[in-house]
Order: C-alpha cells, then sequence, then structure tokens
C-alpha cells in the first residue's frame, strides 16, 4: 500500500473533521450569544455552558489545525525490517482479525479505505499504539487487559 495516498485520504478526513468542529464551535458561540440564553436566574447558567463548549470546540479547532500543518509536511519512511516507530503502517492479526494501522502523532481514530483496505490512525499515546512502539514484523504484542496479537507486516 502506497503511504502518501494514505497519508492523503487521512488529512482529506481531518480537513472534515476540522469543518465539523468550526460548525460546532459557530452553533455554540450563537448560543451562547443568543437572546434566549441570557440568564433569567443566578442558576439559568445555559449561556455560560455554552460559551464554555465554544471555547472548548475552538480549542479542538486550534491543535486540530496545528497538527494537520505538521501533517501536510509529514514524509513516512519505510519501515520493513526496522521497530515501529510514527510513519509506519502496520498488520495486525488479533484472535483471528486483521487489522492494518497507521501510526502518526494526530488523528487517532480516523478510519480511512485505500485500495479496498480499511486503515485506521493510531498514535503513540493510544493503547494499541504504545503496544506496537518498537515491535518488528513476526513480534507479539499485548494490552494491559492480556489481549494479544502478533505484527504481521510493516511498511
Amino acid at each position: 500500500m502506497d503511504k502518501i495516498k494514505i497519508l492523503k485520504a487521512v488529512f482529506q478526513a481531518l480537513e472534515e473533521e476540522l469543518r465539523r468542529q468550526l460548525k460546532g464551535q459557530e452553533t455554540a458561540a450563537e448560543g451562547a450569544t443568543h437572546a434566549e440564553a441570557k440568564a433569567e436566574t443566578k442558576w439559568d447558567t445555559c449561556g455560560l455552558e455554552q460559551s464554555y463548549l465554544a471555547r472548548g470546540l475552538a480549542k479542538q479547532f486550534e491543535k486540530l489545525a496545528g497538527q494537520m500543518d505538521d501533517l501536510r509536511t509529514f514524509k513516512p519512511a519505510d519501515y520493513s525490517g526496522r521497530a515501529i516507530d510514527v510513519g509506519a503502517l502496520i498488520e495486525t492479526e488479533t484472535d483471528g482479525f486483521n487489522d492494518v494501522f497507521f501510526l502518526l502523532y494526530c488523528g487517532g481514530g480516523t478510519e480511512v479505505e485505500v485500495d479496498g483496505r480499511e486503515i485506521t490512525v493510531i498514535t503513540p499515546e493510544s493503547p494499541v499504539g504504545a503496544a506496537l512502539l518498537g515491535k518488528r514484523e513476526g513480534e507479539v504484542y499485548s494490552f494491559r487487559t492480556g489481549a494479544e496479537g502478533t505484527v504481521i507486516g510493516v511498511k
């Protein structure tokens, strides 16, 4: 599989996520400033809660936008025969199920389909990413829960 093609698909999915976050932030901001959001009693916090939500969504947007700037220039290396690190495309087998993961610094949980295969983005901080980091093809990885899998391919 072509990692650049996968990276483009991930980038497109993250751009869609940015649009969704921006729309949510705008909706929350409108709700915070709407005339009906004005507090009628000291216990009425609807407007305040909407403003907190808008600010939280704005922070998420800024963080993802910054990460996408880094992703724009990212060139994933070939990890064939090497230990798994950020930029590796990893195929695993766990309990009879095969998964393909793309280890990146951002976009964890994003799923894209490329060339008929579903690829899930994971980050080093995620349980799967942490379990796979440093492993090589053919090695077994495990989670704290006791579940185990095998790395069957690394690119």
